[in-house]
Protein backbone atom coordinates (compact mmCIF):
# COMPACT_ATOMS: atom_id res chain seq x y z
CA UNK A 1 0.00 0.00 0.00
CA UNK A 2 0.70 3.70 -0.77
CA UNK A 3 1.81 5.63 1.90
CA UNK A 4 0.21 9.24 2.10
CA UNK A 5 2.85 10.99 2.71
CA UNK A 6 6.34 10.85 0.92
CA UNK A 7 9.76 13.16 2.01
CA UNK A 8 13.11 13.51 0.56
CA UNK A 9 15.79 14.80 2.54
CA UNK A 10 18.03 17.12 -0.18
CA UNK A 11 19.64 19.01 2.66
CA UNK A 12 21.81 16.53 4.59
CA UNK A 13 21.96 18.52 7.38
CA UNK A 14 18.75 18.65 8.51
CA UNK A 15 16.97 17.69 11.45
CA UNK A 16 14.71 14.46 10.96
CA UNK A 17 11.35 14.99 10.61
CA UNK A 18 9.70 13.09 13.37
CA UNK A 19 5.76 12.25 14.32
CA UNK A 20 4.09 14.85 16.78
CA UNK A 21 3.69 13.73 19.82
CA UNK A 22 0.42 14.01 22.58
CA UNK A 23 2.38 16.33 24.78
CA UNK A 24 2.66 18.89 22.44
CA UNK A 25 6.85 18.31 22.64
CA UNK A 26 6.52 18.31 26.11
CA UNK A 27 5.19 21.71 27.13
CA UNK A 28 1.26 20.40 27.05
CA UNK A 29 0.04 21.34 30.96
CA UNK A 30 -0.21 18.36 32.92
CA UNK A 31 -4.17 18.38 33.44
CA UNK A 32 -4.64 18.95 29.56
CA UNK A 33 -2.24 15.75 28.64
CA UNK A 34 -4.02 13.84 31.45
CA UNK A 35 -7.28 14.46 30.94
CA UNK A 36 -8.12 16.64 27.50
CA UNK A 37 -8.02 13.77 24.88
CA UNK A 38 -9.17 16.52 21.89
CA UNK A 39 -6.20 18.24 22.70
CA UNK A 40 -4.07 15.51 22.81
CA UNK A 41 -5.14 14.51 19.48
CA UNK A 42 -5.22 17.59 17.80
CA UNK A 43 -1.22 17.68 18.96
CA UNK A 44 -0.35 14.54 17.53
CA UNK A 45 -1.73 14.69 14.20
CA UNK A 46 0.86 15.13 11.96
CA UNK A 47 4.63 15.72 11.95
CA UNK A 48 7.05 18.02 13.46
CA UNK A 49 9.13 19.77 10.71
CA UNK A 50 12.32 21.52 11.69
CA UNK A 51 14.58 24.53 10.71
CA UNK A 52 17.18 22.93 9.01
CA UNK A 53 20.42 25.08 11.35
CA UNK A 54 20.15 27.52 13.51
CA UNK A 55 18.81 30.66 12.62
CA UNK A 56 19.75 33.92 14.16
CA UNK A 57 17.36 37.27 13.15
CA UNK A 58 17.09 40.76 13.88
CA UNK A 59 13.90 43.16 12.86
CA UNK A 60 14.58 46.35 12.79
CA UNK A 61 11.12 47.03 11.52
CA UNK A 62 11.54 47.26 7.98
CA UNK A 63 14.53 45.06 6.72
CA UNK A 64 15.36 41.76 8.29
CA UNK A 65 18.73 40.81 9.19
CA UNK A 66 20.56 37.17 9.28
CA UNK A 67 23.76 36.87 11.13
CA UNK A 68 26.75 34.22 9.53
CA UNK A 69 30.31 33.87 10.19
CA UNK A 70 30.18 36.72 12.66
CA UNK A 71 28.78 39.01 10.91
CA UNK A 72 24.95 40.39 10.35
CA UNK A 73 24.02 40.71 6.61
CA UNK A 74 20.60 42.09 5.37
CA UNK A 75 18.28 39.44 4.30
CA UNK A 76 17.14 38.79 0.48
CA UNK A 77 17.28 35.62 -0.27
CA UNK A 78 20.63 33.18 0.64
CA UNK A 79 21.11 29.56 -0.32
CA UNK A 80 22.71 26.64 1.53
CA UNK A 81 26.64 26.01 1.62
CA UNK A 82 28.33 25.37 -1.98
CA UNK A 83 28.49 21.71 -0.79
CA UNK A 84 24.98 21.41 -1.15
CA UNK A 85 24.59 23.75 -4.57
CA UNK A 86 27.31 21.48 -6.15
CA UNK A 87 25.08 17.78 -4.65
CA UNK A 88 22.27 19.76 -5.91
CA UNK A 89 23.68 20.45 -9.64
CA UNK A 90 24.85 16.87 -9.89
CA UNK A 91 20.73 15.61 -8.96
CA UNK A 92 18.51 18.00 -10.62
CA UNK A 93 17.18 17.91 -13.85
CA UNK A 94 18.91 19.85 -16.59
CA UNK A 95 16.55 22.61 -16.74
CA UNK A 96 16.60 22.81 -12.99
CA UNK A 97 20.10 22.88 -12.14
CA UNK A 98 20.83 26.30 -11.43
CA UNK A 99 18.15 27.00 -9.69
CA UNK A 100 18.41 25.28 -6.20
CA UNK A 101 15.89 26.19 -3.71
CA UNK A 102 16.95 29.07 -0.90
CA UNK A 103 17.14 28.43 2.31
CA UNK A 104 15.74 31.81 3.44
CA UNK A 105 14.23 34.20 1.55
CA UNK A 106 12.39 37.84 2.42
CA UNK A 107 8.83 38.38 1.54
CA UNK A 108 6.86 41.15 0.21
CA UNK A 109 5.35 41.91 3.43
CA UNK A 110 7.78 43.73 6.05
CA UNK A 111 9.28 41.38 8.48
CA UNK A 112 7.70 37.95 7.34
CA UNK A 113 10.44 35.66 5.83
CA UNK A 114 10.24 31.89 3.99
CA UNK A 115 12.63 29.17 5.62
CA UNK A 116 12.70 25.86 3.49
CA UNK A 117 12.97 22.87 5.69
CA UNK A 118 15.96 21.26 3.65
CA UNK A 119 13.32 18.62 2.64
CA UNK A 120 10.76 17.93 -0.70
CA UNK A 121 6.76 16.11 0.01
CA UNK A 122 4.27 14.84 -1.76
CA UNK A 123 1.06 13.45 -1.09
CA UNK A 124 -1.29 10.51 -2.65
CA UNK A 125 -3.72 11.19 -5.08
CA UNK A 126 -6.58 13.88 -3.98
CA UNK A 127 -4.72 14.26 -0.03
CA UNK A 128 -3.28 17.91 0.60
CA UNK A 129 -0.67 18.79 2.84
CA UNK A 130 -1.53 21.41 5.72
CA UNK A 131 1.73 23.52 7.11
CA UNK A 132 1.07 25.22 10.26
CA UNK A 133 2.14 26.38 13.71
CA UNK A 134 3.08 23.37 15.85
CA UNK A 135 -0.29 22.07 17.25
CA UNK A 136 -0.83 23.14 20.86
CA UNK A 137 2.73 23.70 21.13
CA UNK A 138 4.16 26.90 23.57
CA UNK A 139 3.69 30.12 21.49
CA UNK A 140 6.92 32.00 20.75
CA UNK A 141 5.86 35.87 21.07
CA UNK A 142 9.09 36.86 18.65
CA UNK A 143 7.18 35.44 15.41
CA UNK A 144 4.28 33.96 13.97
CA UNK A 145 3.66 31.07 11.00
CA UNK A 146 1.38 31.55 8.34
CA UNK A 147 -0.81 28.26 7.36
CA UNK A 148 -0.74 27.03 4.36
CA UNK A 149 -2.85 24.51 2.47
CA UNK A 150 -0.90 23.04 -0.71
CA UNK A 151 -2.19 20.34 -3.40
CA UNK A 152 1.31 18.30 -2.68
CA UNK A 153 -0.53 15.84 -5.24
CA UNK A 154 -0.54 17.93 -7.81
CA UNK A 155 2.75 20.09 -7.09
CA UNK A 156 5.61 17.62 -6.63
CA UNK A 157 7.76 17.42 -5.28
CA UNK A 158 7.25 20.38 -3.54
CA UNK A 159 9.88 22.20 -1.54
CA UNK A 160 8.49 21.78 2.52
CA UNK A 161 8.93 25.21 3.64
CA UNK A 162 7.05 27.48 6.06
CA UNK A 163 6.11 31.24 5.93
CA UNK A 164 6.66 33.12 9.03
CA UNK A 165 6.55 36.51 10.37
CA UNK A 166 8.68 38.76 12.93
CA UNK A 167 6.76 40.53 15.52
CA UNK A 168 9.59 41.84 17.51
CA UNK A 169 11.88 44.36 16.75
CA UNK A 170 16.00 45.76 17.41
CA UNK A 171 16.87 42.49 19.63
CA UNK A 172 17.53 39.02 18.16
CA UNK A 173 15.52 36.00 17.57
CA UNK A 174 16.54 32.71 17.46
CA UNK A 175 14.91 29.52 15.73
CA UNK A 176 16.69 26.38 16.85
CA UNK A 177 16.95 23.46 14.97
CA UNK A 178 15.93 21.02 18.05
CA UNK A 179 12.47 22.75 18.33
CA UNK A 180 9.32 22.35 15.96
CA UNK A 181 9.09 25.12 13.57
CA UNK A 182 6.04 24.19 11.94
CA UNK A 183 3.77 20.54 11.65
CA UNK A 184 2.78 19.07 8.57
CA UNK A 185 -0.65 17.58 8.60
CA UNK A 186 -1.99 15.49 5.12
CA UNK A 187 -5.87 16.74 4.55
CA UNK A 188 -8.23 15.08 2.04
CA UNK A 189 -8.91 17.16 -0.45
CA UNK A 190 -12.81 16.39 -0.11
CA UNK A 191 -12.08 17.89 3.49
CA UNK A 192 -11.88 21.49 2.58
CA UNK A 193 -14.00 21.40 -0.99
CA UNK A 194 -16.71 23.96 -0.34
CA UNK A 195 -18.79 22.06 -2.76
CA UNK A 196 -17.91 18.78 -1.07
CA UNK A 197 -20.04 19.45 2.42
CA UNK A 198 -23.10 21.60 3.50
CA UNK A 199 -24.06 23.26 6.93
CA UNK A 200 -26.69 24.10 8.52
CA UNK A 201 -26.85 27.17 10.21
CA UNK A 202 -29.15 29.30 12.37
CA UNK A 203 -30.71 26.57 13.93
CA UNK A 204 -33.20 27.12 17.03
CA UNK A 205 -32.22 24.74 19.44
CA UNK A 206 -35.36 22.92 21.18
CA UNK A 207 -35.63 19.91 23.89
CA UNK A 208 -38.26 18.48 21.40
CA UNK A 209 -35.69 18.22 18.55
CA UNK A 210 -35.67 14.34 17.98
CA UNK A 211 -32.79 14.57 15.60
CA UNK A 212 -30.59 15.21 18.37
CA UNK A 213 -29.70 13.05 21.57
CA UNK A 214 -28.28 15.91 24.07
CA UNK A 215 -25.57 13.28 24.66
CA UNK A 216 -22.93 15.97 23.97
CA UNK A 217 -24.51 18.29 26.31
CA UNK A 218 -24.51 15.86 29.08
CA UNK A 219 -20.90 14.29 29.09
CA UNK A 220 -19.44 17.83 28.56
CA UNK A 221 -21.38 19.78 31.05
CA UNK A 222 -20.43 19.53 34.93
CA UNK A 223 -21.12 21.55 37.97
CA UNK A 224 -18.51 22.73 40.14
CA UNK A 225 -20.83 22.08 43.20
CA UNK A 226 -21.74 18.99 41.89
CA UNK A 227 -18.72 16.77 41.14
CA UNK A 228 -20.63 13.53 40.30
CA UNK A 229 -22.40 15.10 36.92
CA UNK A 230 -19.04 14.33 34.86
CA UNK A 231 -15.80 12.81 36.09
CA UNK A 232 -12.64 14.69 34.66
CA UNK A 233 -10.91 12.36 31.57
CA UNK A 234 -14.83 10.67 30.97
CA UNK A 235 -14.15 12.04 27.13
CA UNK A 236 -10.80 10.48 26.71
CA UNK A 237 -12.00 7.01 28.37
CA UNK A 238 -14.50 7.06 25.77
CA UNK A 239 -12.37 7.78 22.84
CA UNK A 240 -9.43 6.08 23.69
CA UNK A 241 -11.90 2.98 23.63
CA UNK A 242 -13.33 3.73 20.36
CA UNK A 243 -10.29 3.89 18.76
CA UNK A 244 -8.89 0.14 20.30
Amino acid sequence: MSKTVSVWKAYPGAPNIRRAEKSGAGTLPAGAFQYCEAMRTASSFGWYVYAPKDISLVFDGREVFYYEDGQWFPLKSISFEDEFREQWRSQAPDDLKDYDPPFMSELFVPGAIQIWSGYFVSTSPDWSLLVRQPANYDIRSSFSTFEGLVETDRFRPWPLFINIRLLTTDREIFISKERPLFQMQPIPRQAYQSSAFEMDLNQQLVAEDQSISWDGVRHTVRKIENKETRRPGSYAVDARKRVA
